[in-house]
C-alpha cells in the first residue's frame, strides 16, 4: 500500500515574500506582485524591461557570511529556501532526508562568468573556483552538503515545469516506500546575458509589439514575465509526520507526469488520488501571458473538466515564471485547500473567449474547501499534475 504524502514546511525567497507557510496567506490576499523593472543590471537597448526580481540584500539574513563568499547567488537561494522550510516543518533530523531540486537554467551567471574569462584571457582566464559552478547540479550538490543530507540529491532540468516536477517526484520517493522525508522545489535567477537573449528572441514579454505585462489568459498578453526565486517543500510519509507529532499543511493525494506533444497527465493523478473530475474544485495553473502556450494549458484542463472546468489561476503575475514557481504554486495550494480562498489574476482585464469560463480574475474568490489541482505544462514537452488537498479530507 502506498504511503500517504503530506507537507509539513514551506520555505520561500521570491521577490514578493520570504518566509514560511505563515507567509502565503498574507501575501495571496493582498494581491501584491514582485514584478517591476529590472533594477540589477541594465536592460537598455532591449525590448523587455520587466522581471520579478529578489530585493537587494534579502540573502544576507538567511546565509552566513562564510557560505556567502563561498557559495554561488543562485546556491545561496536555494540553501536559504531549503533552511526556511525545514524550520518550518521543526525538521531536526536531516541524516536521511533526500533532495530534489528542479530548475531551468541552473548557475547561469557562473556559467558565464567562467566563459567570459576564456574569451578574455585563454585558458589563463578559466577560474578553478567558478568551475564547479558550470554543472546543473551545483544548486542541489552546496544544499545538501550545507544541510547534512545523507540521501540521494537529484536535479531536475525542464523547460517551465521543473519544479512541479520536483514536488512530484519527491512525493512519488515517499508513496513508494523509498523515502521517508524529501525536500523539493525549485530555484532559478535572473542573468543578464539569459535576459537579453530571451528578450531579442521575443521569448519574453513584449511580443509582436504589445504593451509589455505579464497577462495569463488575456486578449492582450505579449509573452512571459520571467522571474527569480526559491521555493522548497518538505515532504514526509504520513506515518513518519505523525510519529514525530509535525503539523500537516496537507497532502499530496495524487502526482504524475508525461511527456510528449499530447502528454495527459491529469487523468493517472486522479487516478492515484482516488478521485474524480468532479471533486477537485480549483486549478492553480501554468499559464504565463504566452498565447500558444495558455492554450496548450487549457486544452490540457479541457480535455478532462470540459467547458466550465473548475476555478482557474496563476501565480506568474506574482513572482515572475521561473522554476520555483510551480513549487509555490503547491505551497499556495495546500493553504487554498485549507480556506477555501483562491487568488484571482490580478492582470487579467480582456480574457480570451476560450478562458472566459474557468480563467479567474482579479480578486480572492471563494472556492470549496477541498482538492484542487496544481498543472504544469510545457507545449510539446511535459505535463505535471499534482493532486492538493487539505488534511482531514477522505482518504
Amino acid at each position: 500500500m502506498a504511503s500517504r504524502v503530506v507537507v509539513t514546511g514551506v520555505g520561500i525567497v521570491s521577490g514578493v515574500c520570504t518566509g514560511g507557510a505563515a507567509a502565503i496567506g498574507p501575501v495571496l490576499e493582498s494581491g501584491r506582485s514582485a514584478v517591476g523593472r529590472v533594477t540589477a543590471f541594465p536592460t537598455d537597448g532591449l525590448p523587455s524591461h520587466l522581471a520579478a526580481e529578489l530585493p537587494p540584500g534579502a540573502l544576507a539574513a538567511l546565509v552566513e557570511p562564510a557560505e556567502a563568499r563561498r557559495l554561488s547567488r543562485v546556491s545561496q537561494m536555494t540553501l536559504a529556501a531549503c533552511r526556511l522550510a525545514v524550520d518550518d516543518a521543526n525538521l531536526g533530523d536531516l541524516s536521511d532526508a533526500h533532495l530534489i531540486v528542479g530548475t531551468e537554467f541552473g548557475d547561469l551567471r557562473s556559467t558565464e562568468e567562467f566563459a567570459a574569462g576564456y574569451l578574455r584571457r585563454g585558458a589563463g582566464g578559466l577560474s578553478p573556483l567558478a568551475f564547479p559552478n558550470t554543472v546543473m547540479n551545483t544548486m542541489a550538490a552546496a544544499s545538501a552538503i550545507a544541510l547534512g543530507l545523507h540521501g540521494s540529491s537529484v536535479t531536475v532540468n525542464a523547460r517551465r515545469v521543473a519544479g512541479e516536477l520536483a514536488v512530484g517526484r519527491g512525493a512519488a520517493l515517499i508513496a513508494g516506500g523509498r523515502a521517508t522525508a524529501v525536500l523539493a522545489g525549485g530555484v532559478d535567477e535572473l542573468s543578464p546575458l539569459m535576459f537579453a537573449v530571451l528578450a531579442r528572441l521575443a521569448a519574453i514579454s513584449p511580443r509582436g509589439g504589445g504593451e509589455e505585462g505579464c497577462r495569463p489568459f488575456d486578449r492582450d498578453a505579449s509573452g512571459p514575465v520571467r522571474g527569480e526565486g526559491a521555493t522548497f517543500l518538505v515532504l514526509e510519509s504520513l506515518e513518519a509526520a505523525a510519529a514525530r507529532g509535525a503539523r500537516a499543511l496537507g497532502e499530496i493525494r495524487g502526482a504524475a507526469w508525461r511527456s510528449g506533444a499530447r502528454a495527459a497527465a491529469i487523468p493517472p493523478a486522479l487516478e492515484a488520488a482516488g478521485l474524480a473530475p468532479g471533486d477537485i474544485g480549483w486549478i492553480y495553473g501554468s499559464a504565463a501571458g504566452d498565447p500558444a502556450q495558455d492554450a496548450a494549458a487549457l486544452r490540457s484542463i479541457r480535455r478532462v473538466f470540459g467547458d466550465a472546468g473548475p476555478a482557474t489561476t496563476s501565480l506568474a503575475p506574482v513572482a515572475g515564471e521561473h522554476a520555483g514557481l510551480g513549487a509555490f504554486g503547491v505551497a499556495a495550494a495546500t493553504w487554498t485547500a485549507r480556506a477555501g480562498r483562491l487568488p484571482g489574476i490580478a492582470s487579467l482585464r480582456r480574457p480570451r473567449p476560450a478562458a472566459r469560463e474557468v480563467a479567474a480574475g482579479p480578486g480572492v474568490h471563494r472556492v470549496p474547501v477541498g482538492p484542487g489541482l496544481v498543472h504544469g505544462v510545457c507545449r510539446g514537452g511535459d505535463d505535471v499534475a499534482l493532486i492538493v488537498a487539505p488534511m482531514g479530507d477522505a482518504a
